[in-house]
């Protein structure tokens, strides 16, 4: 079995309303999940619109980018 690699995530951008999900460099979408993991969400295509399901509800990406803050590093 070979393990997979894993690259340090920078979390870029938040989400307004959603403070365990954020987007990276990459314009991938992750969360944290209770136990302090890091998954990443599926972007999915219902229809003929492309988004993500956040907490059990579909967002498109057009409402997500107005959602999106650039994120604060402290």
């Amino acid at each position: 079995m070979q393990n997979k690699k894993t690259l340090p995530i920078t979390r870029e951008w938040d989400i307004e309303g959603f403070p365990n999900h954020f987007f990276n460099a990459e314009n991938r979408l992750f969360r944290f999940t209770k136990n302090g993991e890091v998954k990443e969400n599926k972007l999915m295509l219902i229809g003929y619109t492309k988004g993500y399901v956040l907490m059990s509800k579909f967002h498109s990406l057009t409402k997500l980018k107005g959602m999106m803050k650039k994120h604060e590093s402290n």
